[in-house]
């Protein structure tokens, strides 16, 4: 109707304003057009990536190195309890690992945008290969110290703040930005499966050959996968990374960088806020989840169930993202999505029903798998590859703090307050943080923004 309006009136004024009003009657019709075809692309099924050989290697690489990691864990909190029987010195080792992790993870994204991502990946494999056969030739004649279970954490620490952020860094370099969300529900898939297959795979393993076969084989994932990495092709997606190879990256002036585009840009600030208060609750969870058992007396098998269902949630959530594409990500569709996490811990906390409960903890999982599938994935389209481990970096300071300080705060506020209280407490952090957020003008114009962008 719209055309034949314009077509009407065309031929009622002079053959050249015709070719001019045509023209433009064209180009709105090709824009709205264009608009009404990138709305209806937003969510689609694909499997192309699975056709990209670097991102299968890379996604092999982490499936391996994965399931070491939870066969070593188990192994390593194992031997802890057999030396010492203590769950001080269990509790220490872990700390010392997290902790030196975030005092060196602004210094590894420095690192990681100074030298070749694909080199520390790499690097870092076969540097904890060795350590696990260092290791390994320690306990020929028994144990190792006690000190010596310190040095391996402070170095998996330290290696880990580099590696971490590098990973990130290289999954950006292989895929194409509309692939991001799918990428990073393939890796939630690993980690998902590695952390139900790994514990069973590695008590098999203690069983029938000991701790320290354990840790071999733990050796040997950093090996395959430094292997398999070694063929991945690293290059750049779009606009090549500009690096400075003749002038080292004061550390200083990275870390002003870093904090500054941080600062400067309200989304990522806004998604960061937003993921701070939700560890926060996911960390509350945690901690109060046994505490709930008890007082329900639901029992281990209880316990079990709710630990099953929120892992089974998280990796239904990750399959399903695997399958479809979300092609422009949006803060808001995350924030979306923490809110009804929210929703979910605290409907935990107003029931005793155990059905209600379990329904409650599987789309708990599920909507965390959503989160941590669209705000990765905003983020990274936002960030400049030249200074993106400096960004990340940051981003993975702020928001992993959040987690053992609220667990601090949960353990000491569980002494005055019942479990399902936490669980609204920590509920209630989270959707009202979310909920606040959501109505900031950067949250609310950014597909604006975007869209005038492309």
């Amino acid at each position: 109707m719209y055309f034949y309006c314009l077509k009407s009136f065309l031929y009622i004024n002079a053959s050249h304003s015709e070719n001019a009003i045509t023209h433009s009657a064209q180009r709105v019709v090709t824009h709205r057009v264009g608009l009404q075809n990138r709305e209806e692309k937003i969510l689609k099924l694909s499997l192309s990536i699975f056709k990209n050989r670097n991102f299968l290697f890379y996604w092999l690489a982490g499936w391996i190195t994965s399931i070491g990691d939870s066969i070593f864990l188990i192994a390593l909190t194992w031997m802890l309890v057999e030396q010492t029987k203590s769950p001080l010195v269990v509790g220490t080792y872990l700390s010392v690992v997290g902790i030196t992790k975030l005092i060196f993870i602004l210094f590894g994204g420095i690192v990681v945008d100074r030298f070749d991502v694909r080199r520390l990946l790499i690097y870092s494999d076969w540097i904890r290969a060795v350590l696990m056969l260092v290791f390994v030739v320690m306990g020929l004649n028994g144990m190792p110290p006690l000190w010596f279970f310190y040095v391996i954490g402070l170095l998996f620490g330290a290696i880990d703040a580099v590696a971490e952020p590098a990973g990130i860094a290289c999954r950006t370099r292989i895929i194409e930005k509309e692939y991001y969300t799918q990428s990073m529900s393939l890796l939630l898939i690993t980690g998902n499966v590695s952390t139900v297959v790994g514990p069973m795979i590695a008590a098999g393993i203690v069983y029938l050959g000991g701790s320290m076969t354990a840790v071999f084989a733990n050796g040997v994932s950093y090996v395959l996968s430094a292997i398999l990495l070694l063929s991945v092709n690293f290059k750049p997606v779009g606009e090549e990374v500009e690096t400075d190879g003749k002038r080292p990256l004061e550390v200083l002036k990275g870390l002003r960088e870093g904090f500054s585009f941080f600062f400067r840009t309200p989304v990522i600030l806004a998604m960061a806020t937003s993921a701070f208060f939700a560890n926060a609750a996911v960390g509350i969870t945690v901690l109060a989840t046994p505490f709930l058992v008890k007082d329900l007396h639901l029992g281990v098998a209880g316990y079990g169930m709710l630990n099953t269902s929120i892992g089974i949630g998280g990796i239904v959530g990750a399959a399903l993202f695997s399958l479809f594409v979300i092609s422009r990500p949006t803060p808001g569709m995350a924030l979306s999505t923490s809110i009804c996490q929210g929703s979910f811990i605290v409907l935990v906390g107003i029931t005793d029903q155990l059905w209600i409960i379990v329904f409650a903890f599987l789309l708990i999982g599920f909507n965390e798998a959503a989160v941590n599938v669209i705000a990765p994935s905003v983020n990274h389209t936002l960030i400049p590859q030249k200074i993106f481990g400096r960004v990340i970096s940051v981003l993975i300071l702020i928001m992993g703090a959040s987690e053992p300080i609220f667990q601090a705060f949960g353990g000491w506020l569980m002494e005055a307050v019942t479990a399902q209280k936490m669980f609204m407490i920590g509920g209630f952090i989270e959707v009202s943080a979310a909920a606040i957020i959501f109505f900031m003008p950067a949250v609310r114009t950014y597909k604006e923004k975007m869209a005038k962008a492309s």
